[in-house]
């Protein structure tokens, strides 16, 4: 890929330990690797180069909520990331395993640590456009942890709508699909789906919970942007106060 990738497999090679392959499609791989004098693990993600500029930005930033990257290379074509390994299983494998939904002083507290991780991103000018269950990792110490950069892009009021067409369906805002340019409160769109999912099982437009948290919810969710919370730190609050 580039000399720069090579130092990195080389470097590797002599400082840590191929585990096992995590991931391996057409789109990105994912291999795992034990650093052979001390437990730290890190993950070698190879993937399409969408968005190294985005991912160059949050090298060597720190944040409990999110997964620090430690470098990046790249060519026109391909993007090579070493990230921290996050140890624990995705949000969810935890909804499933009990039973499709969470109580909801956990499912608000999992929500307030994404929004936390979000406030750091966002922080750095950057939106995550793919905040979803299995982008959310949930460590022993029971920390959300936001993995997966690979949608993410920078803030840029320059251009009226998104160019191109990424984010999960169901936990992609309105915007995501052309309509206008994502923004921060795109993430937050994401997060009220996610928070739905959590205590019911459901998409927000099946049905939401009673009282102060389904109105929480339904802000989160408003198709035009300008009605939702207009920054992750004033949901948060709100969501404080729930708990």
């Amino acid at each position: 890929m580039s000399e720069l990738s090579n130092y990195i497999d080389e470097y590797l090679k002599t400082e840590y330990t191929l585990k096992s392959t995590l991931k391996d499609s057409v789109q990105s791989s994912v291999y795992l690797y034990q650093k052979n004098d001390s437990a730290k693990q890190i993950v070698k993600i190879n993937q399409k180069n969408r968005n190294d500029h985005v991912l160059r930005r949050l090298r060597g930033q720190i944040n409990k909520n999110t997964a620090t990257i430690y470098e990046v290379c790249s060519n026109d074509e391909d993007v090579t990331v070493l990230e921290e390994y996050i140890s624990g299983a995705t949000l969810r494998h935890i909804v499933e395993a009990n039973g499709g939904t969470l109580k909801r002083e956990l499912a608000v507290k999992y929500a307030l640590d994404i929004c936390n991780g979000l406030v750091f991103i966002h922080s750095l000018g950057i939106i995550h456009r793919d905040i979803k269950p299995s982008n959310i990792i949930i460590t022993e110490q029971g920390e959300a942890v936001i993995i997966d950069f690979g949608i993410a892009r920078l803030t840029d009021d320059s251009k009226y709508a998104d160019t191109k067409n990424l984010g999960t369906a169901g936990y992609a805002a309105p915007e995501q699909f052309g309509i206008y340019q994502s923004g921060p409160v795109t993430d937050i769109y994401a997060v009220g789906v996610l928070l739905n999912e959590l205590l019911l099982g459901v998409h927000p437009t099946i049905d939401t919970p009673k009282g102060k948290l389904g109105k929480v919810i339904n802000k989160c969710i408003m198709a035009q942007m300008s009605k939702r919370y207009q920054n992750v730190s004033e949901l948060a609050e709100v969501l404080n106060k729930l708990l």
